[in-house]
């Protein structure tokens, strides 16, 4: 029965001519890749007197550093270590599989910690970098205990199948290149990176739901690719990928150990998950299928292990379910069938009276996004059954992707794997063979009794989502369940050498042929993005392929935090990156794109001037294709001028300021003050322009802002500014402000009891809404919350006076 998965794939393949769909050249390219590394390897085993998978494993990640990065390799390195710090207070001494374990469970705590203190300017390097050293250096001890063995485990693990060691080490190592190209995923752009810019940018996270319909979904993921970026400095998605990954095979080889499957046979799971097309998937982009993996795999583990639950196994399970829920909620369609399974498998010894505490630590992790939400928006998972919950940041409908509603039929094994481009956005053969081709050993799992539950479970993480949708990369992370499952129905090996080769053969003609296809799970791949990286490296790269981050790049440093963009692309809503500061005409915006329809049928161009009003924008990014005559009219309005181009991009400034009226002054002095009286109602983004003529000194002239703000309150600001040889001297100012303001004028004298001749050239100012801040939830949080303070403290004070 065993053979007849490979028979079927065999005829699936020949019958549908699958030849014809493999990317000969990105597959050439992973060869020449691989045959290097194997020379790299066999070159510094003979040096250092080591196992050639030792040394394979060397070159890999001295690639991994080189292309991803030193700073983002250093950035994960310390967290994963901290978090191993962490973990090892819920896994103690004489664990199997102690490390790993200990390293999803601080990440775990790390997600839910930071995930609750997301909408507090808190976070920063210096906070980051130094909270995570104190917790390495407390619990140095049990860091250095768990570190030492390693290498012996390494060593043991190796030697007791070499060439089957090597295969895993070299199909991770072809895999992890995903990680060295630079984000460039449609979702990453739009969404993801929104909240590691705005950790980094900004010190906190806005929940900006109006910009971003899902801001506040489930974020655990996101929530570790924000650490790693705060503390390196700049993105790290690379190895932040390349560690769930790491922790996913560590611990399926764990699992096959405690399914008590052969060395050989653990590494060959290793190889044919890793080997898996959409396994590569999971490292070009920020999607949180990897990390679901990682947790699911950990919990399955804990389970097949443990025989006598007590307190902290419990504990464990918890946070890993925990995680799963605060990695995405349809991860519920994960830990129900995990949460079946322990039920069952610890149904006599399960330590009733620790579950409560078990519950609260599971919330903790995975429940801040979800109450965020929903005290935020009225739907803790917005915007899915906003039918339901009526949130006003979506329409009142559940959210479904009919893309992929292609039917959950019997055939979907057969057509996942040789119609895979009905399932996902790749070409067919996305998914590999392992699903089709070990279907006749998870059958032979299921008539096992050690292996049944295992089995049956994984195949419900499998199918579940599936019946859903049929969108194969939610369906995923469960390959990482049945992998270890469907090899635990291979016959008994050991006992014929001639067959054991025969099934060694297959399983590794099975990689191979995944590999063949891994360019087929992901379009970066396919289109030869790796060897764009590998000749002109990932800026160009990224030049190429996502020309707008080069754009938004110009924008953060040419107009600094305080610029408010509006992109007008709506095929293209890519502005997460600026930290909040952007806007898109993208039904991810409902506000912005409810405005923007029929704008362009207004050809005077009023509708557009509206919107722009409304956003603050002061900066715009159009697709050359995308000019209408009423968004040029518009554009006109608002003396807009083209300052940048970058292949089909424009990027437009608009000005919408008054001219200053010079009032009377002190000696030597100018005085200017600016019309307040048409400012917008709520928070404001002043920005103002002052030019003027003086006579050319060492003397430099103090520039003084005072901006008067709706209660009364003074916003001032002093600096310096220097009269050229020109006879001229420049000063400009862009500052938020979070209320309506009342009063504007600025102040220029020299800096000493001199004459320099000060004469107003001009000075205009602009007075423009900040959508931005009226968007940022977690500022209207902290705003309440200080409210509900200052109340509760008046009344504590209030009723001590009443006391006799």
């Amino acid at each position: 029965m065993f053979a007849a998965g490979f028979l079927l794939a065999a005829i699936g393949f020949v019958g549908n001519a699958m030849w014809r769909q493999i990317p000969w050249s990105p597959a050439a390219l992973l060869a020449g890749l691989a045959l290097v590394s194997l020379l790299l390897a066999y070159g510094l085993a003979r040096l250092f007197q080591c196992q050639a998978a030792t040394s394979a494993a060397a070159v890999w990640l001295g690639a991994l550093v080189y292309f991803a990065g030193i700073s983002p390799f250093a950035s994960v390195l310390l967290i994963t270590v901290a978090a191993l710090a962490i973990g090892s207070v819920l896994v103690p001494k004489g664990w199997d599989a102690r490390v790993p374990l200990s390293v999803l469970a601080g990440l775990a705590l790390l997600c839910g910690i930071v995930g609750w203190l997301l909408p507090f300017p808190l976070h920063g390097h210096a906070v980051y970098t130094l909270a995570l050293l104190a917790v390495i250096i407390l619990r140095r001890r049990a860091v250095l205990d768990m570190v030492a063995p390693l290498s012996r485990s390494w060593t043991a693990a190796v030697a007791g199948s070499p060439w089957a060691a090597l295969l895993g080490v070299l199909v991770l190592g072809l895999v992890s290149t995903c990680a060295w190209v630079p984000t460039i995923h449609y979702d990453d752009l739009a969404y993801h990176l929104g909240l590691p810019y705005q950790l980094e940018t900004l010190g906190y996270y806005r929940m900006d739901a109006g910009s971003r319909v899902w801001a506040v979904s489930a974020w655990a993921g996101d929530v570790l690719q924000g650490m790693a970026q705060v503390v390196a400095g700049g993105e790290s998605r690379g190895p932040v990928d390349v560690l769930w990954l790491m922790l996913t095979v560590t611990m399926m080889w764990k699992l096959c150990e405690a399914l008590q499957l052969s060395p050989r046979t653990r590494w060959l799971a290793v190889a044919i998950y890793a080997s898996m097309p959409m396994t590569a998937g999971t490292l070009t982009g920020m999607q949180t299928e990897g990390a679901t993996a990682a947790a699911a795999v950990g919990v399955a583990l804990l389970i097949q292990r443990t025989m006598i639950p007590g307190r902290r196994e419990l504990l464990l399970v918890a946070l890993l379910l925990g995680l799963l829920l605060g990695l995405k909620v349809s991860n519920l369609m994960v830990a129900g069938p995990l949460g079946l399974w322990l039920l069952w498998q610890w149904r006599a010894k399960l330590p009733w009276r620790t579950l409560p505490q078990a519950v609260v630590l599971a919330l903790f992790v995975g429940g801040s996004s979800y109450f965020y939400a929903y005290l935020l928006t009225g739907n803790p998972v917005l915007p899915l059954f906003n039918g339901f919950f009526h949130s006003t940041y979506y329409n009142a409908s559940n959210f479904h992707d009919a893309t992929w509603d292609t039917g959950f039929h019997w055939s979907l094994p057969w057509d996942l794997t040789f119609h895979t481009s009905r399932f996902i956005e790749g070409s067919d053969g996305a998914g590999g063979f392992t699903l089709l081709a070990l279907l006749g050993g998870l059958l032979l799992a299921v008539t096992r009794r050690n292996l049944r539950p295992l089995a049956l479970m994984a195949s419900l993480v499998f199918l579940l989502p599936l019946t859903q949708i049929q969108y194969l990369r939610y369906a995923h992370p469960a390959m990482a369940l049945l992998v270890p499952a469907m090899l635990g129905g291979l016959p008994a090996a050991d006992q014929s050498r001639r067959q054991a080769r025969v099934l060694a053969l297959m399983l590794v003609g099975l990689v191979l042929g995944n590999l063949l296809f891994v360019a087929n799970g992901d379009w970066q791949l396919r289109q030869g993005v790796l060897r764009n990286v590998l000749v002109q490296g990932r800026a160009s790269t990224t030049d190429t392929y996502a020309p707008i981050r080069r754009l938004a790049a110009f924008i953060r440093d040419r107009y600094g935090a305080q610029a408010r963009a509006l992109i007008i692309d709506g095929q293209n809503p890519f502005a997460a990156e600026l930290a909040g500061n952007a806007f898109v005409i993208n039904w991810y915006d409902q506000e912005l794109s409810a405005m923007a329809a029929g704008a362009d049928g207004d050809p005077s161009g009023e509708r557009w001037s509206g919107l722009f009003k409304h956003t603050g924008a002061n900066l715009l990014v159009v697709n050359k294709v995308g000019h209408t005559q009423a968004l040029d009219a518009a554009i006109d309005k608002a003396q807009g001028a083209r300052v940048y181009e970058l292949g089909d991009l424009e990027l437009w400034t608009l000005h919408s300021g008054v001219a200053g009226i010079e009032v009377p002054a002190p000696a030597h002095a100018v005085v200017v003050k600016f019309d307040s009286s048409s400012t917008p109602a709520g928070a404001t983004v002043v920005s103002a322009d002052l030019d003027l003529k003086c006579k050319a000194a060492n003397v430099p002239i103090v520039i003084s802002w005072d901006v008067t703000e709706a209660d009364g309150q003074h916003w001032q600001r002093a600096e310096w500014a220097r009269c050229l040889q020109t006879g001229k001297a420049e000063a400009s100012l862009e500052v938020p402000l979070l209320s309506k303001v009342t009063g504007f004028s600025v102040n220029a004298a020299p800096s000493q009891p001199v004459d320099l001749q000060l004469q107003l050239t001009t000075a205009t100012a602009a007075f423009r809404p900040d959508l931005a801040a009226d968007r940022d939830l977690a500022l209207r949080l902290r705003s309440d919350l200080i409210g509900t303070v200052k109340m509760w403290n008046k009344a504590r004070r209030a009723a001590r006076k009443a006391k006799p």
